[in-house]
């Protein structure tokens, strides 16, 4: 697609009043007549920008490349490319038909109206006039290099025309070649022949006057582009002090009303503060009596500090009688602690009479079985010695195992109740030393709880007692002189009420004070703040 169809159809030239704004910079036809007179732009500059239309076209992709190469090479270009709505490629296709246009306008109130628009273009993206106007040094040299090069091909074939010229003339390539050094029929010419100097003089001429048809037009496109920027900063400035004169209105409207009411109320807290002052001087005939009254507490406090430092005397004593107590417990806990290992030990000694005296009924158990074997044994014999017709040996032997039968018999069971007895009574002794020993760890922790001094400490506590009636006695002489106070007190409260509901009306005219002081604030402020408000900028709102 042809770049120039797409020429001023971008997102931003909706916001764009192009007819309004040349009328606003007062670009009309007279004054666009007068600036190409001002420069020298005429007819003859309008059909060399034609015949470098095709120059332009053929360049027209290299240039707005390496235009916008260097746009986005810097920082603060780049970031007012980034507020327009088209992109990069956009942009170029734009720069193309800008390009183009050059040389293909009729340079009248539409072609400057076009311009107008393009400048009120950057001007709302913000671009600072530095950059606008710097831009149009890189389209010097992009734009004239290659002028350049088409000027040095005119004056190359400017002169190739005229050898073909001379040659076709005088005939023959020598007299070509003479001329050029300047060695012609005359021997008294120096230099370059007149009509090839001629020649070159007026292909330069004629590249030169292309190159000042090109500056001339940029320089008109320039021109307008500048007043659309000088135009909205005039404008921009004309509403700020519009809106710095209505709001220095409103608010000389508004602080009008708080400062009378400033002045009524700085009457009212003047009258109050004559009566606070009364007020003031009766508080402090008050607390002359209150000091003459304290006076005589001073000195009922000094008796009471008396009384206290030999109560503090007596409670030491009772300190050093509890101390004592400390001792003699500590003492009484050894002791029971020494009691409680001897019961320990008996206790013990009991366990281990109990358990030999079970072990005495185990071997007279046993002796017992060897005696009931023993009878049987003496019965035998007996039954044999009866055989023998009673006499013999073995009669004797069965008269003797069943004496001894008989006595063993006795023995053991004196033996057996013997022991049942020493083991009821190591069992009986066991259960006396228990109760006994948890007896002692009772005691032993009623010793450390209660320490046995207490009736020496009574004593301390007795004297302590005295010592805190002379104490009551002289609160009592502080209670007199503190209901002299209190009273005395009650006088200065009557006239801290009073001063208090003065006060009050000090404070509410305070407040008004304040509240007509946050009016002029807020007033103020407007000044300060909303009066160097910004507008909204137009790409914000694509």
């Amino acid at each position: 697609m042809d770049p120039s169809m797409e020429f001023g159809l971008g997102g931003l030239n909706r916001f764009v009043e192009a007819d309004s704004l040349t009328d606003q910079i007062g670009l009309d036809d007279e004054e666009i007549a007068w600036r190409k007179t001002f420069i020298g732009f005429d007819d003859e500059d309008e059909r060399r920008l034609e015949d470098l239309e095709p120059l332009l076209r053929e360049n027209q992709d290299a240039i707005a490349d390496a235009f916008y190469d260097n746009l986005t090479a810097h920082e603060q270009t780049t970031r007012i490319i980034e507020r327009s709505p088209k992109g990069v490629e956009d942009l170029k296709r734009t720069q193309k038909a800008y390009l183009v246009s050059l040389a293909t306008g009729d340079y009248d109130d539409e072609y400057f109206t076009n311009r107008a628009r393009i400048g009120k273009l950057h001007e709302i993206l913000d671009m600072p006039l530095k950059q606008y106007v710097g831009q149009y040094g890189l389209y010097y040299d992009l734009i004239l290099s290659r002028v350049d090069e088409r000027v040095q091909g005119q004056v190359v074939d400017a002169i190739e025309e005229w050898v073909e010229e001379r040659e076709a003339a005088e005939g023959g390539l020598e007299r070509v070649v003479g001329a050029l050094r300047g060695l012609g029929g005359d021997d008294d010419h120096e230099g370059l022949d007149e009509s090839l100097e001629a020649t070159v003089r007026d292909a330069i001429h004629d590249g030169m006057q292309d190159v000042l048809a090109v500056l001339r037009i940029l320089n008109l496109d320039l021109q307008v582009a500048s007043d659309t920027y000088v135009d909205s900063y005039s404008r921009r400035l004309e509403r700020a002090i519009d809106r710095q004169q209505a709001l220095a209105a409103e608010v000389e409207e508004a602080v009008q009303p708080p400062v009378e009411q400033l002045e009524a109320s700085s009457a009212s807290v003047a009258d109050s503060a004559t009566t606070i002052q009364e007020h003031t001087e009766t508080q402090a005939d008050g607390v002359a009596d209150a000091a003459a009254d304290l006076e005589e507490v001073s000195a009922a406090a000094e008796e009471v500090a008396s009384v206290a430092a030999d109560v503090r005397e007596t409670s030491e004593r009772a300190s050093g009688v509890a101390e004592d107590g400390v001792d003699a417990a500590a003492s009484a806990m050894t002791a029971l602690e020494a009691v409680a290992d001897a019961t320990d030990r008996l206790h013990d000694a009991a366990e281990t009479v109990e358990s030999r005296a079970a072990d005495i009924e185990e071997v007279v158990d046993r002796v017992d079985g060897v005696v009931d074997r023993t009878a049987v044994l003496a019965t035998n014999a007996k039954v044999e010695a009866e055989r023998e017709r009673g006499s013999g040996p073995v009669a004797t032997i069965a008269s003797e195992l069943e004496s001894f039968v008989s006595q063993t018999r006795g023995d053991l069971a004196d033996v057996d109740e013997a022991a049942t007895a020493v083991r009821e009574e190591a069992a009986a002794t066991r259960r006396v030393v228990e109760t006994a020993s948890d007896q002692v760890d009772e005691s032993h922790d009623q010793v450390a709880a209660a320490l046995d001094s207490l009736e020496d400490v009574e004593g301390a506590v007795a004297e302590s007692a005295s010592g805190m009636q002379e104490v009551a006695a002289a609160a009592d002489q502080q209670a007199r002189s503190v209901t002299a106070v209190s009273e005395t007190v009650e006088d200065l409260a009557d006239a801290a009420d009073a001063v208090a509901a003065e006060a009050a009306s000090v404070a509410a005219a305070s407040e008004q004070q304040a509240e007509s002081a946050r009016h002029v604030a807020s007033a103020v402020e407007k000044l300060s703040t909303d009066a160097v408000g910004e507008e909204e900028r137009v790409y914000e709102r694509v």
